[in-house]
């Protein structure tokens, strides 16, 4: 096999096999006295990656020499590469660094050579993969994600030319980390840093030059819709529909629970898109391969005992495409509502379970959400209230759907309504914001007449008491404020330590309040002796939402570990009477005003109705 040389100004870098001096141009042909370069792998705008031998071992390895251009080399970067491939090289499926070298050609770094095909080779040469193989693809590649990601390194060129298939039985293995990232402190994600990245695979805010650990998520989620479509990203997204367009190019099926994971990892918004791989994996497993495409050993299992019987599921009802990220019930009884992550809202019949009617956004009315709406809160069975990640707070006549005051509040997200009083005829409305501002709004005319300014951070849940004389609020900062109504005097603030307190709910009839926090932890807040708090329980992931049982027999607890929990109030200790599931994150509850009923909304775009069976429930 022929000797090349290194030299990027060789005139004819082809050498004879065996050969220590370039015929051309008299450069050392043995990088190190040790590598033979052979023939060349690929070539970037930085350098080129050249296949050799080692040897240095008996008989010679293939290896791999990574050489930096030397009019464009940066060296301080090449010299981090090679810290990062040292400490990365550790996994075994990133591979490990040899050596570093300083040449007349300039600097290079030997890396272990892996035998077998990209995974763009392997589209290109033998057609996409199954869906259960992608699957099995992301169980083998996400636990390398989250390694590379607890050393604190963004890899920042993930795509089908970075992902190798060995040629053996092992898992698939993950290359070039020229464009990687080290953050040395949790503030280097704050700042704007080069863009770097391939065109089609890079995160939208990578493309800012803001890469985060997510844009990884991302990029492997892109990588795995060329593998299910060989087509570049560029084809699969529509600019007219603002989203991802990939299903109909899939050769294969693609099951729904796939469908919504890869949905996820490559949201362009970071609100919507998996913080870690961590998360991806446990969604994933939930589902189950089989046809492994790579060994998933790694990769975590879910087993999980039945439920109880005491609650059943009466109604799952399927909202493909849209996650319903809020509930509200109707004073009838009748109907409830739900906004939801693709802008609208919609009206459902409680007693079976249909769709009445779809409120979606009327561009020349100026009327309805243009992001995700974040909270919905009937004022009466005629008129209901919603807020949105678009900033906007918008009253609705029901049950045509005509808007009555659309409002925005430039700058934040809207992040929680109320109504007080919660029974009878309300006077104020409440909404809560990013910036941690809270609004009272005089109703009916809909009049600003408070600003309350206490928290620090993003206020997450509002609450008000059963005479609407008290307001109960929580945020990111950790604390529970507690406020007169109408005259947003500040009563008490409770901290929960550093947990972001994520939402909160009055006991309808006991002096309590209580809350779910970021750690997956419910605690009791007493209002009669306000330094006594207990905890209620303790889901395995954040805590998204509380609902109360009307007679106050019953709280249910929801998770973004899937579960619903049903705790017995009355009970010392309290007693937990069922266990409820869903397949992914739970992100709303509410029981009907009967306490018949219990509503939940998921992440796994359903929406279900659960009642009790085999045992009476106080009504």
């Amino acid at each position: 096999m022929a000797t090349l040389c290194l030299n990027p100004d060789c005139p004819n870098p082809q050498n004879p096999d065996g050969a220590q001096g370039c015929g051309a141009c008299g450069a050392k042909l043995v990088l190190g006295d040790r590598f033979r370069p052979l023939q060349p792998l690929g070539q970037g705008g930085f350098g080129r990656t050249v296949l050799a031998l080692d040897e240095g071992q008996t008989p010679p390895q293939k290896c791999v020499i990574k050489q930096g251009l030397r009019a464009r080399v940066d060296r301080d970067r090449f010299f981090a590469e090679a810290d990062r491939l040292a400490d990365l090289g550790q996994h075994p499926q990133i591979p490990s660094l040899i050596a570093i070298l300083e040449s007349s050609t300039g600097l290079c770094l030997v890396q272990t050579y892996i035998e077998g095909t990209s995974l763009q080779q392997r589209v290109e040469q033998r057609g996409t993969l199954t869906g259960d193989e992608v699957r099995s693809l992301l169980l083998a590649l996400l636990p390398v994600l989250q390694f590379i990601h607890d050393r604190q390194v963004i890899h920042r060129d993930i795509k089908p030319a970075n992902v190798l298939l060995p040629a053996t039985d092992e898992p698939p293995v993950l290359v070039d980390f020229g464009a990687a990232k080290a953050l040395l402190r949790p503030r280097d994600l704050e700042h704007t840093g080069t863009v770097i990245g391939s065109a089609g695979y890079a995160a939208p805010e990578q493309a800012l030059g803001k890469a985060v650990f997510a844009s990884d998520i991302y990029s492997l989620g892109v990588t795995c819709l060329y593998a299910l479509t060989a087509q570049h990203p560029f084809d699969l997204y529509s600019v007219a529909e603002d989203n991802w367009a990939w299903k109909p190019y899939a050769v294969h099926p693609v099951d729904l629970r796939l469908t919504q994971i890869l949905n996820r990892m490559t949201a362009r918004s970071l609100r919507n898109r998996y913080p870690t791989a961590q998360a991806v994996l446990e969604d994933l497993a939930r589902t189950r391969s089989t046809t492994p495409l790579v060994p998933t050993a790694a990769a975590p299992t879910a087993a999980a005992p039945p439920p109880p019987k005491t609650w059943q599921c009466t109604r799952s009802i399927a909202t493909p495409g849209r996650r319903a990220t809020a509930i509200a019930v109707n004073p009838n009884g009748q109907t409830f509502v739900t906004g939801n992550s693709d802008h609208t809202i919609q009206i459902w019949d409680v007693a079976t379970g249909s769709l009445q009617d779809t409120w979606a956004k009327r561009l020349l009315q100026g009327e309805g959400h243009t992001d995700e709406v974040t909270a919905v809160q009937f004022a009466a069975s005629d008129t209901l209230f919603s807020i949105g990640k678009d900033s906007t707070l918008r009253q609705w006549r029901v049950p045509d759907g005509r808007q009555i005051h659309p409002l925005t509040r430039p700058g934040w997200v809207l992040t929680a309504l109320a109504i007080a009083p919660p029974t009878g005829t309300p006077t104020h409305l409440i909404s809560a914001a990013a910036d941690g501002k809270i609004e009272l709004w005089h109703l009916p005319e809909l009049r600003l007449t408070t600003t309350l300014v206490r928290h620090q951070s993003a206020v997450n849940g509002l609450a008000v008491s059963p005479e609407g004389e008290r307001l109960a609020s929580v945020g990111d900062d950790g604390t529970l404020r507690l406020w007169a109504l109408p005259s947003g005097e500040l009563l008490r603030t409770w901290t929960a330590g550093r947990d972001r307190l994520l939402t909160v709910t009055f006991h309808p009839q006991e002096p309590t309040l209580i809350t779910g926090d970021s750690r997956g932890e419910v605690r009791l807040w007493s209002l009669q002796n306000p330094s006594q708090r207990h905890g209620l329980s303790r889901h395995r992931d954040a805590v998204t939402a509380i609902a109360a049982h009307p007679s106050g027999s019953l709280i249910a607890t929801a998770s973004s570990d899937g579960e619903i929990h049903l705790w017995q109030w009355q009970t010392t200790p309290k007693r937990r009477v069922a266990l409820l599931r869903h397949d992914w994150a739970v992100l709303a509850l509410a029981f009907t005003p009967d306490g018949g009923t219990l509503i939940s909304s998921s992440a796994d775009e359903t929406i279900r109705l659960w009642q009790p069976q085999g045992q009476r429930v106080e009504r």
